[in-house]
């Protein structure tokens, strides 16, 4: 059965293409994912250019979003059409209605008409499979195997809604090279990025409150997970994201989805406590109220300084502390917010000859105090967040405490180990 619809022809360097609008439904019909193409099994490694499609990424986060927000909104898919007749599809509106627009605006008009299917044609993604298989998830509410998808219904009001098409007329290594040009300059966004933009991602959100209100947008930094010595912030977005999801998860033992907004009585939880911690952090820690007494620019220099000099002045240093905050603060220590802070305040976190030697060599610095530098691993994490947490005063059994004495002489060299017990203050 043919079908008309209104597009637009235009053209970018040797190509002619098109811009037009579909249903959504109907795109889903139309369009047909390369590796479901007949001759797919035949084709050369150069012939499949298409990525395989990540079914789990689409199926939890792409399809819930298509199906049950109704604020949902994509960019233009990019197809190539196979078998598409351009001389007799596509009639421009000066053909049309020739008498029917005035001369003036004829230059105007010339490329706007109307493209003609006759359903021979294969369209082919060559940008937005990901989508197009989303799509077709939300208004069925079922995966490519057919089984339903939790969490939504069939979406009848996505299957009507027009969805953005720029389609190329099938020639194969211009299709080959659209798709590799298209997907090879597409930047993947940073953390930092995403949690700025993530509304279904309740730590994202949440980790943009406590930014906004308890520490200032221009003293976190969103586009690295580092800060250099020079740099004016307090810390970055992606240390106080980790962070929320770790008060999250460690005060109401689960697993935190960062995929789905919780319902709202959860949302309304986790905010009170996120925001109950660092209220009595920000207050409690002696070199983070510091940092913040000043959040304008006149306090730059204070917060370069701190960070040169003490560990809390480093995102991978104040990570660490927070997490042991909450070994301390959580059972079976059991310790109040206010002698958590105390304690932690009694470590020597400060940058010294003396400290990096008692302390943090192998745990959280490697070399000397002058020339050396923060471990950023994630097991010296692990490490110095068990060895924070036990320095302010953690229960720990015998056997808990031998397993954090093995852990920690892994960090040295069998000529260090000798009379190698676990640090105490200085």
């Amino acid at each position: 059965m043919a079908t008309t619809v209104p597009a637009m022809k235009a053209r970018l360097g040797n190509t002619d293409y098109y811009i037009l609008s579909m249903k959504a439904r109907e795109l889903v019909h139309r369009v047909t994912i390369p590796k479901e193409l007949p001759e797919w099994e035949n084709m050369s490694l150069e012939e499949r250019y298409q990525r395989d499609i990540d079914f789990s990424r689409v199926r939890t986060q792409i399809a819930p979003y298509l199906a049950n927000d109704d604020s949902r909104f994509f960019g233009a898919f990019i197809v190539t059409a196979i078998n598409f007749e351009e001389a007799v599809s596509f009639e421009p509106l000066t053909e049309v209605i020739p008498k029917g627009v005035p001369q003036r605006y004829r230059p105007d008009v010339s490329g706007m008409g109307f493209l003609t299917f006759t359903d021979g044609e294969v369209f082919v993604p060559l940008d937005g499979q990901h989508r197009l298989k989303a799509i077709d998830f939300a208004i069925n509410a079922r995966d490519q195997n057919s089984k339903e998808i939790p969490n939504i219904s069939p979406c009848n009001d996505l299957a009507k809604e027009d969805v953005t098409v720029i389609l190329v007329p099938y020639e194969k290594e211009k299709a080959r090279k659209i798709f590799t040009r298209v997907n090879k300059y597409a930047r993947k966004t940073t953390t930092g990025q995403n949690i700025v933009t993530d509304d279904d991602d309740i730590a994202a959100v949440l980790t943009r409150e406590i930014v906004n209100k308890l520490i200032s947008g221009r003293l976190a930094k969103y586009s690295s997970s580092t800060l250099n010595t020079k740099e004016p912030q307090f810390t970055t977005l992606s240390t106080i994201y980790n962070c929320n999801i770790e008060i999250i998860q460690q005060t109401y033992d689960l697993k935190l989805d960062t995929k789905q907004l919780p319902d709202n009585d959860k949302q309304r939880l986790y905010r009170s406590k996120v925001q109950e911690i660092w209220e009595a952090l920000l207050d409690g820690i002696d070199v983070f109220a510091d940092a913040l007494s000043d959040r304008e620019e006149t306090g730059d220099e204070k917060r370069q300084e701190i960070r040169r000099t003490n560990l809390l002045g480093k995102p991978v240093g104040q990570e660490c502390l927070v997490r042991a905050f909450l070994r301390l603060t959580g059972v079976p220590t059991n310790m109040g917010y206010q002698e958590a802070c105390e304690r932690l305040n009694a470590l020597p976190w400060g940058i010294t000859e003396e400290n990096i030697e008692k302390v943090w060599q192998g745990v959280l610095w490697r070399g000397g105090a002058s020339n050396g530098r923060i471990i950023t691993m994630q097991r010296n994490r692990k490490l110095a967040i068990m060895i924070i947490a036990y320095l302010a005063g953690e229960k720990l059994d015998e056997e808990q405490k031998s397993n954090l004495l093995q852990d920690y002489l892994m960090e040295f060299t069998d000529s260090e180990l000798e009379g190698k017990t676990l640090p105490e203050l200085p």
